[in-house]
């Protein structure tokens, strides 16, 4: 990157700057403040290329000086320079030119982990825990996922040749790259005889078209008679499909959502465009805390209209809107420019960025400071806070050896094994291990590193440090036995967590078979949130209760 040599190169900037300002100085009036503000930065600018005593990158000190701006605003406005468009671009498309998997590191070896049903690499025969080695001649040997997955993209239509190793041998195989739509709706099916079920995943530019469709088939099964949409861990997306969603289940001429910011032109209400798909029919919406934006307005607009039952755990909280500007030289900046509220008038946003104690930080509304609002039903329901659920559901917490025994690749790499082994697994969500399986893979362990330690563990050195700082000298043997103890008990933890541990990995061995679809009803089995919604559903009149529907 050229350096800057003179004062003209920052003079030209002031100027560009100014002419900037001017151009919308009618609505900020505190033109001066910002023009003065400006030639600070320049000058600050200017003086610092060409005076600091180390080569500087101008582009680099610029993105930064830019992003810690926004930083100081809230962690949805950002910017987004050239090189990250195509990335933006995919997520709210799902599209992209590629092979068509994902891709993690085990080992420090970038490796194959999900190829994608149909699409380039699942039709070359790609399988998952193949070995990257090569990608176009070039080694990929000490490569990143993000390095990898960069030059594994490109045109849809070009060809891309890999080198990869499976099971000790190394194989070279030609692929054409595609254009790559990722599925909104992963997966829907029948849960039940009479349960629909529909997951979401993302609200990408085709999410409420395969929302419909998906609704559409279930539809065709006559004993269907109640659904579920699940918007568990779904962090938003795009806001006009948020609204045809909820058309699918609320008619035309309905508010969905309405938008305020600080100029008249944020200002906006949406309304439902078309008649709806089914407006009578007995409708469940999970959630979770990695429910945010989008799926809280899809969540609140079906709790405030009354038109269903939210199930699971208080949302997120995000009720900001952001619009994406294009700026100079490619780059845009997306930028937080409203608040969204729902049709009872609360806004859900659960974090105040406008204000920030002297750390930096900023804490979530208490609940003293939340104001209660009223469904159509005349239900209550609160801002300020995200989105609660009418029935509350726990999930069981990850325990940690599950979680080292996720990091560390082991399951993974089992489930591959298992398939490699097994002909077939029973579809359809009803596969399960054996206990003689199970103790495959405990068996499988017995020679693979993986780390952890238990609360019990972290709560125990926290003890030690205290009774060390008040010098309670007389309790180290005690301590000590503890840590024994606890050692002994954490031997056991591969039977003691067996459940949780072997439902993860019957989902994990199901992918390989029946790809993200099957992983995904493998893990309806047993879920909590799942089996309270059915039941609320078929319980026609607790549901009517929940929605102060008369019976």
């Amino acid at each position: 990157m050229r350096k800057i040599k003179n004062a003209s190169w920052a003079a030209k900037i002031s100027i560009s700057a100014l002419i900037i300002i001017v151009g919308f100085s009618a609505f900020k009036a505190d033109y001066f403040e910002i023009s003065k503000q400006l030639e600070l930065f320049t000058g600050v600018f200017k003086e610092v290329n060409m005076y600091y005593v180390d080569e500087t990158e101008p582009s680099q000190l610029m993105e930064k000086a830019v992003k810690g701006m926004l930083k100081s605003l809230d962690p949805y406005t950002v910017y987004i320079p050239e090189s990250d468009i195509e990335d933006y671009r995919m997520m709210q498309t799902g599209q992209y030119g590629g092979i068509g998997s994902t891709i993690r590191m085990i080992d420090g070896k970038v490796i194959i982990a999900d190829p994608h049903e149909g699409f380039p690499a699942d039709k070359a025969g790609l399988k998952a825990g193949d070995w990257i080695k090569q990608v176009d001649g070039n080694i990929m040997t000490g490569k990143n996922t993000d390095q990898v997955s960069e030059v594994l993209k490109g045109t849809p239509g070009s060809e891309v040749e890999l080198v990869y190793e499976r099971e000790g041998k190394e194989y070279t195989i030609k692929l054409k790259r595609e254009e790559i739509q990722l599925k909104s709706v992963p997966y829907y099916g029948m849960l039940d005889e009479n349960t629909g079920y529909i997951y979401l995943n993302s609200f990408t530019d085709k999410a409420s078209r395969d929302v419909k469709t998906a609704f559409l088939e279930l539809k065709q099964n006559p004993n269907m008679n109640q659904v579920i949409l699940d918007l568990r861990g779904n962090g938003g997306g795009l806001l006009g499909e948020a609204v045809n969603i909820a058309n699918i289940f609320v008619d035309k001429g309905t508010e969905v959502v309405s938008m305020r910011g600080k100029l008249k032109e944020s200002n906006k209400v949406y309304k439902t465009l078309r008649a709806a798909e089914d407006t009578e029919i007995p409708l469940a919406i999970l959630i979770n805390e990695g429910s945010a934006s989008a799926s809280e307005i899809v969540a609140g607009t079906i709790q405030d209209l009354d038109r269903g039952i939210i199930v699971g755990q208080k949302s997120y909280g995000k009720g900001l809107v952001q619009q994406i500007h294009k700026v100079q030289y490619g780059a845009q900046v997306k930028i937080t420019i409203a608040k969204y509220y729902t049709p009872s008038g609360r806004c859900i946003q659960a974090i105040n960025y406008a204000e920030r104690a002297e750390d930096g930080s900023v804490a979530r509304i208490p609940d003293s400071l939340r104001t209660e609002f009223k469904t159509k039903n005349n239900r209550s329901v609160f801002d300020g806070g995200g989105i609660s659920p009418d029935i509350a559901v726990s999930d069981e917490n990850a325990s940690d050896i599950l979680i080292s025994l996720v990091q560390a690749g082991h399951i993974f790499t089992y489930a591959i094994e298992y398939y490699r082994n097994h002909d077939s697994i029973p579809g359809n969500g009803k596969f399960a291990l054996s206990d003689e399986e199970y103790e495959d893979f405990v068996d499988y362990l017995k020679d693979k590193h993986y780390e952890y330690k238990t609360n019990t563990e972290r709560r125990i050195e926290q003890l030690k440090l205290v009774a060390e700082n008040e010098e309670y000298n007389g309790l180290q043997d005690e301590i000590a036995r503890l840590e024994q103890k606890a050692k002994e008990l954490k031997g056991d933890d591969l039977h003691r967590y067996k459940h949780q541990i072997a439902t993860y990995l019957e989902q994990e061995i199901a992918a390989r078979y029946f790809y993200q679809a099957g992983e995904l009803r493998q893990s309806l089995n047993g879920d909590p949130i799942v089996e309270q919604a059915i039941n609320a559903l078929k319980d026609r009149k607790k549901y009517n209760e929940l929605l102060a529907i008369a019976n």
